[in-house]
């Protein structure tokens, strides 16, 4: 389609210069008819202003734009990212931890390592560095039915984390749902704690979505 497309503009682009340096050579003519006073090069300036002008209106109106989203790349797009969630709903904590610890070592993390959560049987924690040598923790944490995350997974997520650290470590949970409750937010917020859903897990695996926490500081 692409392919197509551009034969086309450029066709255009032909038939306007072709069809105004015609025009160009009739004004010529005419005037030399009812006897209007000209150069003998006249002509050759008519044609080339006429190859301008056609040059012109092609480049505003008919040039392929290059840089426009195709639609079907942007369905494709659509389609990966509507598999990725339906892939990241279906992941138990070991499945998932082992998917974002993946992600993790594609975006530059060192020294990644998965831990299991001993007082939490749906969570598993990664552990990893950043390019500045700080830690990073995330704990992967899947959850069984649609309803969001309660606030208690993020209290026990605070409640593990060592406190007094000097490194700043990045704190990210990970979830397979949907959402998170309003308490769950204002609960990670408080405590430093980067919230990463179902969908904001697929678009880091398809668009490479870092996040901030991380991406700034990758190696």
């Amino acid at each position: 389609m692409a392919g197509r497309t551009t034969v086309r503009a450029y066709l255009n682009l032909a038939l306007l210069v072709a069809g105004l340096e015609l025009l160009a050579i009739g004004i010529w003519f005419v005037l030399e008819g009812i006897r209007v006073d000209q150069s003998s090069n006249m002509m050759v300036v008519y044609v080339v202003a006429a190859g301008v002008a056609a040059s012109a209106i092609w480049l505003v109106g008919y040039r392929p734009a290059s840089d426009a989203a195709d639609p079907r790349q942007q369905q494709c797009d659509n389609t990966e990212l509507r598999d990725a969630k339906e892939r990241l709903e279906r992941m138990d904590p070991t499945r998932l931890a082992e998917h974002v610890a993946d992600l993790c070592e594609r975006d530059g993390l060192a020294d990644v390592e998965t831990v299991r959560v001993v007082e939490d049987a749906y969570a598993v924690d990664i552990h990893a560095k950043r390019g500045d040598g700080s830690r990073a923790i995330v704990r992967c944490r899947s959850t069984e039915g649609p309803g969001p995350v309660a606030g208690g997974v993020v209290e026990d997520f605070a409640a593990a984390l060592s406190a007094g650290t000097d490194d700043a470590p990045a704190f990210l949970l990970a979830s397979t749902a949907g959402c998170f409750s309003a308490k769950a937010a204002a609960l990670a917020k408080s405590a430093g704690i980067v919230l990463l859903d179902r969908r904001a897990l697929a678009h880091w695996e398809c668009d490479k979505e870092i996040p901030a926490s991380l991406g700034g500081l990758a190696a």
